[in-house]
């Protein structure tokens, strides 16, 4: 193994044939939990299919061979923020059918039955946002407040998981371009908000943008902007997955190739890796993945890192779930 890179191996596929895009994602004690999600069940997307968005709430043990459902969610929810805590998986923000929403839930287990408790909602609604936790505290950066992609915010809240009555509180928001499907992560004391898309206007329109921005942020010093990303990623697995020596790794995710592409011809995501070493504060290219997909969420689990389900390529998704060592 190179200095970095990353190992993959399957873990039991979700009990659905398609699979879903925008999962929550988390663990409560050794249990991994996964809710939420859209797909396209009846017809692909390619011949007029219609996204399904599902409240279905599985559960994954260590020890057991395959996936067990246990419960919904209050409605069905996808493209929120997932967050582990030391009282289970909080599932943040996020749309529906309807649109998006300031709905927090934490997903907690016990004796093998899920309980869904609401939590502070967020004090607008966002979708495509992300969390990192960093000292029990949960923080959320970025997201698009509006269906459409019409807008996309650097607003930044913060929710104490071992004090939530005091509900939501917002900080300086991040100095640089509003963004969403964007990556976050908490390694050593210091959050990380890395790429993801802006939106800039274009022939009275809005246009998607990928970013290269990268910055970091401690309660003491506030935001520092970090060297740019070699090259644009957007919607890899997040919260990004880090090493025990400090090293950031984005896994697959879009970095904006597939425009090239019809969406008969798109071969995929990127299926190559790319990693901050934060140490040095340098970029490194991490290599090739496994699986490459987009729109998903990971989370630690059992020593390494579990990426589940999300999007093959537009409108494709995969019900396969990937456990992961870092180098």
């Amino acid at each position: 193994m190179s200095l970095y890179s990353s190992s993959w191996s399957p873990l039991p596929s979700l009990p659905d044939p398609e699979g879903f895009a925008g999962m929550y994602a988390g663990t409560c004690g050794e249990t991994m939990i996964c809710a939420g999600g859209t797909n396209f069940p009846d017809k692909p997307m390619l011949e007029g299919g219609a996204k399904t968005w599902t409240d279905r709430i599985f559960t994954l043990s260590p020890g057991e061979n395959g996936w067990t459902e246990a419960g919904t969610l209050p409605a069905p929810y996808a493209y929120g923020a997932s967050a582990s805590t030391r009282e289970g998986l909080l599932c943040i923000g996020g749309c529906g059918k309807e649109g998006h929403r300031k709905d927090v839930y934490l997903l907690s287990t016990a004796d093998g039955a899920v309980t869904v408790t609401p939590f502070p909602p967020l004090p607008i609604a966002l979708a495509y946002t992300a969390a990192a936790v960093l000292d029990g505290k949960v923080y959320l950066t970025g997201g698009c407040e509006r269906p459409g992609e019409q807008d996309c915010t650097n607003r930044v809240f913060m929710l104490d998981a071992r004090g939530p009555e005091r509900g939501w509180q917002e900080l300086d928001p991040l100095p640089g371009r509003g963004r969403f499907l964007h990556q976050m992560a908490a390694a050593d004391g210091v959050l990380y908000v890395l790429g993801g898309i802006g939106l800039r206007e274009e022939d009275g329109k809005q246009v998607r943008e990928l970013l290269t921005e990268a910055w970091s942020f401690t309660p003491e010093r506030g935001w520092t902007r970090l060297p740019e990303m070699p090259y644009a990623i957007a919607a890899a697995p997040t919260p990004a997955p880090v090493s025990r020596n400090g090293v950031i790794y984005l896994l697959g995710g879009d970095d904006g190739s597939g425009k090239k592409y019809t969406p008969q011809t798109n071969p995929g995501f990127n299926n190559q890796s790319l990693c901050l070493d934060t140490a040095a504060m340098e970029w490194h290219d991490a290599g090739p993945i496994a699986a490459p997909r987009a729109v998903l969420p990971c989370c630690a689990w059992q020593g390494r890192f579990a990426a589940v389900n999300g999007e093959l390529k537009p409108g494709r998704r995969s019900p396969e779930v990937w456990s992961i060592t870092l180098s």
